[in-house]
């Protein structure tokens, strides 16, 4: 279940741009509403690895990722267990090894609320929502980081904070953390990303 949360968050976060070299509150903001107004896809490849404490090394997967409006999303593990979720609409499916599998009531529930993320991400609300996250930009590294902290109690509870990395040269998404409130660590990085746009 967490496995697929972290999936839709991703999905989320994805989606949101950056323009230039502006890394202010209103610069981010505007260039959301105009990069979410465009974007019909987003199709990358993916390396995962999850550092915890329950766990004596690294947990590294791998994958591709293919996300399409209005609200289509496919997370497939490739490396070393082939998985797939796949949500479309108000539907969440699971498929583990060729069978389909399902999510309980409570699951199902909370997973439509993180779906609502995506849609509120393609309107470009998501960064101008404080009641969400509140949100801290800075240079790192030669490139552009952003860091989400969560207001809502029920993400908080997941999340102590989300960290994204953006390429400034393309200002695409190229590393995405998640910092449990337990203390693990799960760290996304995204290649051959490609965004197509509608006219």
């Amino acid at each position: 279940m967490k496995q697929f949360i972290t999936i839709l968050m991703m999905s989320v976060l994805m989606s949101v741009p950056m323009s230039g070299q502006d890394v202010s509150m209103e610069g981010v903001k505007a260039d959301i509403v105009a990069f979410s107004k465009k974007v019909s896809s987003i199709e990358c490849d993916f390396v995962q690895v999850k550092e915890s404490s329950l766990l004596a090394e690294k947990a590294v997967s791998s994958g591709h990722m293919n996300y399409r409006k209005p609200g289509y999303l496919e997370w497939k593990y490739l490396e070393p267990t082939p998985l797939t979720f796949t949500a479309d609409g108000n539907n969440v499916a699971l498929e583990r090894d060729g069978k389909a599998g399902q999510l309980n009531g409570n699951q199902s529930r909370f997973v439509k609320k993180l779906t609502q993320l995506i849609i509120s991400n393609i309107e470009g609300s998501i960064l101008s929502d404080e009641m969400m996250f509140r949100s801290e930009f800075s240079m790192f590294d030669g490139n552009i980081m952003a860091v989400l902290y969560p207001q809502k109690k029920e993400i908080r509870k997941l999340w102590s904070k989300l960290v994204l990395h953006y390429d400034r040269e393309t200002m695409g998404v190229r590393k995405f953390e998640m910092h449990e409130s337990s203390g693990d660590l799960t760290v996304i990085t995204f290649s051959n990303i490609r965004y197509d746009f509608s006219e």
